[in-house]
């Protein structure tokens, strides 16, 4: 049997790694797995939170997989089946990456032997759509017309004709396509299993890549820079609060879409957070040597943001 290959999509802090998490401990949990993470920046953050489920993790930094690294690309997948032999890869690619892109590298006839791609799925955050899709329409146009998957995300509490107006979007795009409308969290892994395989007879993964424009921008549409530390420093999920917060005024720092870290607090645990948009979210977290933080976003101020966490 040929290596199963998964590709789990979708733009910066939509749920990835929540959803490889719940496949990884749940879903798949008999198979023998790998992990190719392809991290926006060098600080691996979401490696790190992967690889505290015990699954073998393998990663791509600084670069994205849909264009300029997209022969690390394939050379890792190569490197992952000769080392680790698995049932099944899935791979995460940094949230800016183009779907298409990566696809169309899945295709390379060298690789026809080693594996076939398997589940193409999508993960798209309920609440941000609006924001996400007013950036760059040509980004989530692509990653919902060549998936076989759209889970839709971050779903508690949107009002339901909202959620009905994405179905619209996203069928009058990819008619075929499988929707999942679940919290992620309250979904069983065997029901999340059930629902991602099941069968589109209509999908044709080369006839929709066909249809695509292959001359479009494959690179970073938003031009996203990355601002990455490491720290000893003792910081309450109470002032990393107070920090995001001070995010909001974009004259200063510039626009911020993503954050991301594992910190020690006063009182020497750990923990973990997550900052898309306005929102922030804290869990407890393992134990780290140093703590990390990832900031994402275009005209960063790095020097006024680093001030803030002097």
């Amino acid at each position: 049997m040929k290596i199963k290959l998964d590709i789990v999509s979708g733009f910066l802090g939509a749920g990835k790694t929540t959803l490889i998490k719940k496949l990884v401990t749940e879903g798949y949990k008999d198979e023998k797995i790998v992990v190719l993470e392809n991290e926006f920046g060098k600080v691996g953050i979401d490696t790190d939170i992967l690889k505290n489920t015990g699954v073998e993790v393998e990663e791509i930094t600084a670069g994205c997989i849909c264009c300029s690294s997209s022969g690390d690309f394939l050379s890792s997948i190569e490197d992952i089946i000769n080392k680790f032999s698995p049932n099944r890869i899935i791979v995460e690619p940094t949230g800016v990456a183009k779907l298409s892109e990566i696809l169309r590298a899945c295709n390379d006839f060298k690789f026809k032997g080693l594996f076939e791609v398997n589940n193409i799925i999508s993960v798209l955050d309920v609440k941000r759509f609006d924001f996400v899709a007013s950036y760059s329409k040509v980004f989530v146009d692509d990653q919902i017309a060549v998936s076989k998957t759209i889970v839709l995300s971050k779903n508690i509490g949107v009002d339901i004709k909202h959620i009905e107006s994405i179905y619209s979007y996203i069928k009058n795009i990819n008619i075929n396509a499988n929707i999942i409308n679940e919290d992620i969290y309250n979904i069983s892994g065997q029901e999340l299993v059930n629902a991602i395989e099941n069968e589109i007879e209509e999908y044709d993964m080369l006839k929709l890549l066909n249809k695509l424009d292959k001359t479009a921008e494959t690179r970073n549409p938003y031009h996203f820079a990355t601002l990455e530390f490491k720290t000893h420093k003792l910081i309450d999920y109470e002032n990393i609060e107070l920090i995001f917060k001070c995010f909001e005024d974009e004259d200063t720092y510039g626009k911020i879409v993503r954050g991301k870290g594992i910190l020690q607090n006063s009182e020497q645990n750990w923990y973990k957070f997550d900052y898309v948009e306005n929102e922030i979210q804290e869990e407890n977290y393992y134990k780290e040597d140093i703590g990390a933080i990832c900031i994402i976003g275009y005209k960063l101020n790095k020097k006024n943001i680093l001030k803030l966490f002097d």
